[in-house]
């Protein structure tokens, strides 16, 4: 379907984004201040190619073309299963294995271009039984085909989980005024779902933010593409998401504009009021101190969803931070002031530790899979969710970390 130039460019330009059905009212601008001078500053702006875009506007013109699709209608347009991993044979994987999944064969559990890191739940999202499982993945390839990130909507209630992959894309305007997107060529290492929103880690650049119910629909039939296609006719032309059916936009940063920490993992605690996130840094030596940082949200449920800039805070006070005393921290949750890390170990086999503040180290609590990622909690089922990055070694899945080890 052609668009024409006046429908874009006059589409949701003056528009703010909660206008949409569903759409979180994001605050103005403002710098988050932790102790020892860590800060993320929100950016309402795209960063694309000199471009600096609102993205409210931007999201909004698009919208109103493209319209959106709910998580549901991916998950009932799914084009790829995967399979159940039953106990006897998840206890290979991991000591305390509950349950899990492994990608499709041919498409997803053995591909190497792509690896998965970050993982979501329904119970993050809205503190309900898990129906759907997010996981973030990254593109290793070259600059010059790489596709950047995608989430797999996977719905677990299904016996054999279905599942569907989004690209997600960064929006921004054209040289023409016409709004367009980018992919997100990171490493999308965490992941936390919140009410309608997704927050990705996004490195020493802090953290992006997403709303799943800003999904849209594009052509998938020219794999090289990405964005909008101007025909020069007087029509602004198609838009396209390589060969991905569904791409979610970006619709604000927090930017790390203060002490450098690396933003690896994050994860949604609820048992903490109000709910709080977590956010876990990645190091390859002890001798950096890794630590955890814990951030407050606002808002429940489907309620406007927001970090607050003067609320952000770290566990302890030691150098601004909580030292953990473990390197090669993957994935970080908090239950009730216990923590639990994923550390991985090339390679060999990842360890679930737990840890509580003013102990001197962590304590294993069960073997996990060769290259475990981010972890999440669900309390329906108290277990623990992570999944492995490595072919071969590629299985979303939950650990018990109430069993003795």
């Amino acid at each position: 379907m052609a668009i024409s130039r006046r429908s874009l460019l006059g589409a949701g330009v003056s528009a703010p984004l909660a206008a949409a059905a569903g759409g979180p009212a994001l605050p103005a601008p403002a710098v988050a201040q932790v102790p020892e001078d860590y800060h993320l500053t929100k950016r309402l702006t795209a960063d694309v190619r000199g471009n600096h875009a609102p993205y409210a506007a931007t999201v909004n013109a698009l919208t109103s073309v493209l319209g959106t699709v709910r998580i549901d209608a991916v998950l009932a347009d799914a084009d790829r299963r995967g399979s159940r991993v039953e106990t006897a044979e998840g206890r290979n994987i991991a000591e305390q294995y509950a349950f899990g999944f492994h990608w499709d064969v041919s498409r997803d559990q053995l591909v190497r271009d792509w690896r998965p890191q970050g993982v979501s739940t329904t119970y993050d999202s809205l503190g309900a039984h898990v129906s759907t499982v997010l996981v973030s993945w990254y593109d290793r390839r070259r600059p010059r085909v790489n596709q950047g990130t995608r989430l797999s909507l996977v719905d677990w209630s299904s016996q054999r989980p279905k599942y569907r992959h989004v690209l997600m894309v960064e929006p921004y305007r054209t040289g023409g005024g016409f709004p367009t997107f980018a992919p997100i060529r990171r490493h999308a290492g965490g992941i936390a779902w919140y009410g309608n929103t997704l927050y990705v880690a996004d490195t020493y650049a802090g953290l992006r933010v997403f709303d799943l119910t800003r999904i849209l629909r594009v052509r998938d039939d020219r794999p090289d593409v990405i964005g909008l296609i101007e025909n020069g006719t007087g029509d602004a032309g198609d838009y396209y998401g390589y060969d991905y059916k569904y791409v979610l936009p970006q619709i604000a940063a927090y930017d790390n504009t203060g002490k450098r920490f690396r933003y690896s993992a994050v994860s949604v605690d609820r048992t903490t009021s109000p709910h709080t996130m977590l956010a876990g840094e990645y190091t390859a030596s002890e001798r950096s101190r890794p630590k955890v940082l814990r951030l407050p949200l606002a808002g429940l449920g489907h309620a406007p969803n927001r970090l607050l800039g003067a609320d952000v805070r770290t566990i302890t006070s030691r150098r601004g931070g909580r030292t953990v005393g473990r390197r090669s921290i993957q994935g970080a949750v908090s239950l009730n002031d216990t923590y639990y890390l994923s550390v991985s170990a090339g390679r060999a086999r990842g360890t679930l530790y737990s840890w509580t503040p003013g102990t001197s180290r962590p304590t294993p609590r069960s073997t996990l899979s060769v290259g475990p990622e981010d972890l999440s909690y669900d309390g329906t089922e108290d277990v623990l969710w992570t999944c492995g990055e490595y072919a071969s070694f590629r299985y979303v899945y939950a650990v018990d970390p109430a069993r003795a080890r």
